[in-house]
């Protein structure tokens, strides 16, 4: 089936649709009946929508599949870190970087696996095929994993989200999201053309800086999962903070040393890497009873930011050029580490 490119993108935007519906859905489902269950079904959510797609002849089952599968990829997104946290009480930063580190690795993965299979011919639908079976397999393995012991906190589900929200450290948290992905996305979005034009490096070698960038970002968060023993994620999160925005603003001021720029690219990723889940890390210690409502909100700050900070940044390569947009992103950078300061200075949550 061939739409117009302008159709097409209203599968992208199904399933935003369905990962934001699906945030606070599946929030409340990980109190009420556990984050693993949670996780199976939203992964079965992901293969009815996968598969959707693959056997989808019209565009409106294609936007339906779509829209399931943004349900599940947002519940699972929850669900997963409530899953990791209630397994790891005793060392959450280090587990919660491990988790976030298959992030990186999926976003540097899948694209090159992708081109090669579109390089051989394989069609769209085999692909999505492919990607509901593998969706199946996670699936069953889930359901047939036996089931995690949950922890008796009865008394605070009557309270759902409001005692959450009534409290300022929440909104710090959501806030330092909103602008890390916000951030991240906008430079992965946007660094191929700032290569590619700016620098004037061919398509390939501009290529290899996303993926460059990337990989920092997937060795951050092993580093961040290596040291969180020795450093906590509020200061962890800033010394990162600090060193993607100095590794930013030196990209920006170089032109032509392409080495420096290198090592720039990397280290952009490599602070960014371990922010998200250290400061995941921090509301799973602080709202220890609550952990899929929490999570559920500051990940919906993050997906908020990302939607817009993205789209933002493209408007100022319109408006002002491609150093103004990285300009941009170096600000929300800088916004960034002092909203983390101010993590420190709110007062514990009362248990």
């Amino acid at each position: 089936m061939t739409v117009p490119i302008d159709r097409a993108g209203l599968i992208v935007s199904a399933v935003s649709l369905g990962y934001f519906a699906a945030l606070t859905i599946a929030g409340e489902a990980s109190e009420r009946v556990g984050p693993q269950t949670t996780m199976s079904s939203a992964m079965l959510l992901v293969t009815a929508g996968f598969f959707g797609i693959a056997a989808a002849a019209m565009l409106p089952v294609i936007l339906a599949s779509a829209l399931v599968m943004g349900l599940g990829f947002g519940a699972v997104d929850v669900a997963g870190n409530a899953v990791v946290v209630q397994l790891n009480r005793a060392r959450l930063a280090s587990a919660l970087n491990y988790l976030h580190l298959m992030f990186g690795v999926g976003a540097l993965l899948g694209p090159i696996i992708v081109g090669f299979a579109l390089a051989a011919r394989v069609s769209y639908s085999i692909l999505f095929a492919l990607g509901a079976g593998a969706a199946a397999a996670v699936t069953i393995a889930l359901f047939a994993t036996p089931q995690i012991a949950r922890e008796a906190h009865l008394a605070h589900e009557a309270g759902g989200f409001l005692p959450i929200l009534a409290h300022p450290l929440v909104w710090l948290l959501a806030t330092v999201l909103f602008l890390y992905v916000g951030a991240e996305n906008g430079i992965g979005a946007w660094l191929f053309l700032f290569l590619h034009l700016r620098t004037a490096l061919s398509e390939s070698i501009s290529s290899w800086g996303v993926s460059l960038y990337w990989g920092g970002l997937i060795a951050g968060r092993f580093a961040g999962a290596r040291l969180a023993h020795r450093i906590a994620p509020r200061p962890f999160t800033l010394v990162a903070s600090i060193l993607a925005a100095a590794a930013l603003a030196l990209l920006i001021a170089i032109s032509e040393v392409h080495a420096i720029a290198a090592v720039a690219i990397f280290l952009v990723g490599f602070g960014f890497g371990p922010i998200f889940p250290n400061m995941v890390a921090v509301g799973a210690e602080q709202f220890s009873a609550d952990i899929g409502r929490m999570t559920s909100i500051v990940v919906a700050g993050g997906a908020l930011g990302g939607a817009f900070v993205p789209w933002l940044m493209g408007h100022e390569i319109v408006v002002g050029g491609l150093d103004r947009s990285m300009s941009l992103a170096l600000a929300i950078t800088l916004l960034m580490t002092l909203v983390a300061l101010g993590t420190f200075r709110v007062p514990a949550v009362q248990r």
